[in-house]
């Protein structure tokens, strides 16, 4: 028996990953790929076709063919709609299919390998690009059949898409990590940790000025909404089609949270200073937008959320630096917690921003296009929101850590311990006497 064979076993008895191949991987990855492909658009046909029940006139060719358009516009494919171009994706269903193809996926690299690698890189990149050929095909396939027009940004956005859940996928089945160098500072390797609660802080934050918003709004959702003429079974579909852009409007919300604003269609600026009024489509949701002029000075409030997530970045990283510190000894530098708590904040920002630019998208041709946040001004004012707070509260914490340190205890050299005591000269009465 050869050495490899041996560290398998050994790796098999060991591994809580129960591996079971059925069939060359290649094969098995390719067929998970489609079954998630057709997975997704039986999604979106369950949703169209409770919609055609309401109005059973129209073929059901129409529903069928909507399915399709839903489906290559979550996967990022622009499409066309009653004539109409459509290229504002849906995020939650984007976010809903990657979890659905993380499952499929992590069913399909267990029963297409023996045991575990003994390269988990070059078994996560094969996996990874074997998925996102297959399902950049298959959306490719599907946008053919349904004559959509096909452009580099639809496959390209598919590939990704199945890149992403497929590494996703098998990096835990491979026991995959990111390799950081044992120099690696700490605060570098609790990065990601800080940019995912500031994130987490920010779409908090949008989620809840979304809700405040449709609160507050209220009468003019509910006009814009009796105007459609939905009855019961449409208000509840249009109630989560709208739902699947939910993600859009928070990144919305926290571009307008930092001051950038948003823009909705030509001659239409929505921001906390300024608001500008144009065309707006007759959408419920779009009751929100507040009434032309300037906003109440209360709004400017909003501004505590990106303020907290710098925060909250800040004290993810200084937190781990502080810990490496006290493991090694080294007292707290205020100087270097306000620069790390500084380069969290940053670092979500760009994040942000980058997430912020998938959201922006087109309602047409000609007045509701280049929908979504103003990604210069964003680029700009969300490193100096989330950096200034960063750097305050790193400095701050660390200041605090800094007060409370005692440093290392004294050291006691071996020549010392080993020592012995010197005796105490005897008592000498007769210099009392004296």
């Amino acid at each position: 028996m050869s050495a490899r064979s041996r560290t398998r076993r050994r790796r098999a008895k060991t591994d809580p990953v129960e591996w079971r191949r059925l069939a060359p991987w290649a094969v098995i990855i390719v067929a998970g790929a489609l079954l998630w492909a057709a997975t997704g658009w039986l999604i979106c046909a369950a949703v169209c076709l409770c919609g055609w029940l309401t109005d059973v006139a129209q073929p059901i060719s129409a529903a069928l063919s909507l399915a399709s358009a839903l489906f290559l516009l979550a996967n990022g494919t622009d499409v066309v709609v009653a004539g109409v171009p459509v290229t504002l994706v849906p995020l939650l269903l984007t976010l809903a299919f990657v979890v659905i193809g993380i499952g499929i996926l992590r069913f399909a690299v267990r029963h297409g390998f023996s045991a575990a690698p003994d390269n988990p890189v070059a078994r996560l990149i094969g996996v990874a690009l074997v998925t996102a050929v297959s399902y950049a095909a298959a959306t490719m396939m599907l946008a053919g059949m349904t004559a959509t027009g096909l452009s580099i940004k639809g496959p390209a956005d598919s590939f990704v898409i199945g890149f992403v859940a497929a590494w996703w996928a098998a990096a835990p089945l491979c026991g995959w990590r990111i390799p950081w160098p044992s120099s690696t500072p700490a605060w570098v390797r609790a990065l990601p940790r800080a940019c995912g609660a500031g994130l987490g802080v920010l779409g908090a934050g949008g989620a809840l000025l979304m809700i405040v918003a449709l609160l507050f709004a209220n009468a003019r959702v509910t006009s814009l909404q009796t105007s459609l003429q939905p009855g019961a079974g449409g208000a509840v579909l249009l109630a989560v089609a709208q739902s699947l852009w939910s993600p859009t409007l928070i990144l919305w919300g926290i571009s307008w949270m930092v001051g950038a604003g948003v823009t909705l269609g030509v001659g239409t600026v929505v921001s906390p200073v300024a608001v500008e009024l144009g065309v707006l489509p007759s959408i419920p949701v779009f009751g929100i937008v507040p009434a032309n002029g300037m906003p109440p000075s209360a709004m400017l409030f909003w501004a505590v959320v990106p303020v907290f997530a710098g925060v909250v970045a800040a004290w993810v990283v200084v937190r781990a630096q502080a810990t490496e510190d006290f493991v090694d000894e080294r007292p707290p530098r205020i100087e270097v917690g306000a620069l790390i708590g500084g380069a969290s904040g940053i670092a979500t920002s760009v994040v942000v921003t980058a997430l912020a630019a998938l959201s922006r998208g087109d309602l047409g041709l000609a007045r509701l296009t280049g929908l979504g946040p103003q990604l210069s001004t964003m680029f700009l004012l969300t490193p100096v929101w989330l950096g200034i707070a960063g750097v305050l509260a790193g400095a701050l914490i660390t200041w605090r850590r800094a007060s409370q340190y005692v440093g290392p205890p004294d050291v006691v050299m071996p020549s010392e311990a080993a020592a012995p005591a010197k005796p105490k000269p005897p008592p000498q009465p007769w210099l009392d006497d004296r």
